[in-house]
């Protein structure tokens, strides 16, 4: 069987004000294409299809159309991940099997449908995939079937590993066993713009509990493509979300698999996407690159100054208009010290707010304006 594992496409996401819908639409066209021509026989989509729970009607759309153009080629199975509504996904339900759209909101024990199995296009191939959506804790008590109240507090990763290896009772030795999770496993690397709270290691299941008798195992919940061992993949996400994740090559999974045979793994990379680059120089610098820094992507300038300059953000995108951060870099000064309040001028507090707010005191002919202003409105 030839198996295409995606993940974190996040849609619906509006970063720094960017609406990036049309660069996540290229993206996954570009795997439709690759699935519709190269007899793909199972799609994996391992969580965080949107952003949030409550997505825009424009992301909804680009994800219905996506995933019905994939149940036109072959099944998919879809679980829920920490960005989701599980009652969202769990809502779709039956209507979306009618497009080979299998939608997994809420882990599962065996015998109450927590193994899922398709056939390979040629009938040759069997597959039996046990998938794992992130969930609340107590979810996985339920799964699990805990009714001991200490035992029910331990940890969310033992839950997690608990749950597989029950799972993994329901596989097959003549089929293609594959596990799903919206999990962090221990060891994997984080990329920078990961929000530590979701990723933390007080929720990471360690490699030794996941199952060895799954051929494949998909992960989601990592932006970051990786292995974390043979057969053991996050897949990533199509965009780089985020400055953190700046120069990954970003890429879904291709597994072909066959039963008692270690899987074959490779990657396609997505198409589309715009890349995030950091520039980090001076104005004169800034102005003999931007010629090419506006076609380098999402910018992210850091410029280096003697002195805060007023309307800095809107000069930076006059010369390149891609730019989405725009930050000053300061030598380092001497701050200016607090004064007593009973002690303090006017003049004294506004030096302390500008060192504050600026990384330094103001200038003489800042203190000057400051000076004619206080007068004014004080005469």
């Amino acid at each position: 069987m030839r198996i295409v594992h995606t993940s974190d496409w996040h849609a619906g996401r509006l970063w720094r004000r960017v609406n990036r819908i049309g660069e996540l639409e290229a993206a996954l066209t570009s795997m439709c294409e690759w699935v519709e021509g190269n007899a793909v026989d199972l799609v994996l989509m391992t969580g965080d299809v949107f952003d949030n729970g409550s997505p825009h009607p424009e992301a909804e759309r680009l994800v219905f159309r996506v995933l019905k153009r994939l149940g036109k080629v072959c099944p998919v199975v879809l679980i829920a991940g920490n960005h989701d509504d599980p009652r969202r996904i769990e809502a779709w339900g039956q209507l979306a099997e009618l497009a080979q759209i299998h939608c997994i909101a809420k882990p599962r024990r065996v015998e109450a449908g927590g193994i899922l199995e398709f056939r390979s296009r040629d009938g040759r191939e069997r597959a039996r995939v046990a998938p794992i959506p992130f969930a609340p804790i107590k979810w996985f008590v339920e799964a699990a079937g805990i009714v001991d109240e200490g035992k029910a507090m331990a940890g969310y990763a033992e839950k997690v590993s608990g749950l597989a290896a029950h799972l993994a009772e329901g596989f097959s030795a003549d089929a293609i066993n594959i596990l799903m999770a919206h999990t962090h496993v221990e060891g994997a690397k984080l990329a920078r713009s990961e929000r530590a709270a979701t990723v933390g290691e007080q929720w990471a299941v360690t490699p030794e509990n996941l199952p060895l008798s799954a051929q494949y195992i998909a992960l989601g919940h990592i932006h970051r493509p990786q292995a974390v061992r043979h057969g053991v993949e996050y897949a990533g996400s199509p965009l780089q979300l985020d400055f953190g994740e700046e120069g990954e090559e970003k890429s879904f999974v291709v597994i072909d698999a066959t039963v008692g045979v270690p899987v074959r793994v490779t990657r396609v990379a997505y198409l589309g996407g715009t890349p995030l680059k950091t520039f980090e120089g001076s104005w004169a610098e800034l102005e003999a690159a931007a010629g090419w820094l506006k076609d380098a992507g999402h910018l992210r300038v850091q410029l280096k100054l003697d002195k805060i300059e007023p309307d800095l953000v809107a000069n930076v995108r006059r010369l390149v208009p891609n730019a989405i951060i725009v930050k000053a870099r300061l030598p380092e000064v001497e701050r200016v010290a607090s004064v007593h309040a009973s002690d303090a001028t006017p003049l004294d507090r506004y030096r302390v707010y500008h060192a504050k707010r600026h990384g330094m005191g103001p200038d003489a002919a800042v203190e000057e304006a400051f000076r004619a202003l206080w007068e004014e409105v004080t005469a």
